[in-house]
């Protein structure tokens, strides 16, 4: 979907992205990590010409980025920032239907497309599509930058740090969402972030940046377990590192070995999810709540509350040493 061949970026003699090569899968989700400065934020602004690439070739769909027209590639690709760019004295109807209008679609098109995007994004239009960005929550406000990146239904999304300013329930609400609206929509989306454990979440392909190259592209889990240097160990917490690939499987898939979950001599749950483990936990939130419980075993319960089987201790461990 994306290629970037030899990329390189120089501002005033420093050179701030270095003959680079990069595929991006379409329908995957790329997330660029790195320390301050190492290029990630400028290599994703040249995918849509926000940036100038100087030397180098980027394509999307096998298309070289030059070839188009600036502005139409721009209303091509969805993009969202921190800061959301909402136009304080539009609607949040208004501020969703930007790139829809731009493309002239119907009247009736774009509303519905908002409505669309609202009722996707968890936004009431009843209540929010009147409303302005100045009567919005910072998690609001982000949905509503998510949405606008999302109205003219681009291919392509580029995020760049889009949850970083919020508190941590807002964000992991967001990283959420967009998981949830990414296996609807399966859109290309390229992703930047100073946060580990949201690249480890989000991410399908992992590219890690230092000094403008690219160290290491891989999977999340390849990455944790097979680091290129001692760079991307540390930036990934050299120390904690089991915890971070532990956060990468849910409970359901020691369903899927050979040694499953065993269903002899269960426990019922008590009364509330602190007593339990659920399916779509992560193996790390297992073994956090069999530490505040103290406990070497918990039964594991689907969404309905039934009982599937017993965890063990040792089962997560044998799980995350594989």
């Amino acid at each position: 979907m994306i290629e970037l061949i030899g990329v390189s970026k120089t501002f005033n003699g420093r050179t701030a992205v270095d003959a680079i090569d990069l595929t991006i899968p379409k329908g995957s989700i790329c997330v660029l990590v790195g320390t301050s400065g190492c290029g990630k934020s400028t290599t994703l602004r040249m995918i849509n010409r926000l940036l100038p690439h100087d030397a180098g070739i980027i394509r999307i769909d096998g298309q070289e980025i030059r070839s188009f027209n600036e502005q139409k590639l721009r209303q091509q690709i969805g993009y969202a920032i921190q800061s959301t760019g909402l136009f304080p004295h539009w609607t949040v109807e208004r501020n969703i239907g930007l790139v829809p209008r731009l493309l002239r679609w119907p009247k009736q098109k774009i509303q519905d497309r908002v409505e669309e995007l609202m009722t996707l994004l968890d936004l009431d239009p009843a209540i929010y599509a009147r409303q302005y960005p100045r009567q919005l929550s910072g998690g609001q406000a982000q949905r509503v930058g998510v949405a606008r990146a999302l109205a003219g239904n681009p291919e392509t999304l580029l995020m760049d740090e889009p949850f970083g300013a919020l508190d941590p329930i807002t964000r992991d609400n967001l990283q959420n969402e967009l998981l949830r609206i990414q296996a609807q929509v399966k859109k290309t989306i390229v992703f930047v972030t100073h946060d580990i454990d949201e690249a480890l979440k989000l991410a399908s392909q992992i590219v890690v940046m230092d000094q403008g190259r690219i160290v290491q592209v891989d999977h999340p889990e390849q990455l944790l377990r097979h680091p290129a240097n001692a760079y991307v160990e540390n930036l990934f917490g050299s120390q904690d590192r089991g915890l971070k690939l532990a956060s990468l499987f849910p409970v359901r898939s020691l369903f899927e070995t050979d040694t499953p979950i065993q269903a002899n001599g269960l426990k019922a749950p008590g009364s509330g999810p602190e007593d339990c483990i659920e399916a779509t936990d992560s193996l790390r939130l297992a073994l956090s709540k069999m530490l505040w419980a103290g406990a070497s075993e918990m039964p594991v319960v689907d969404a309905n509350g039934q009982v599937l089987g017993q965890l063990t201790l040792e089962q997560i461990l044998r799980a995350n040493g594989k």
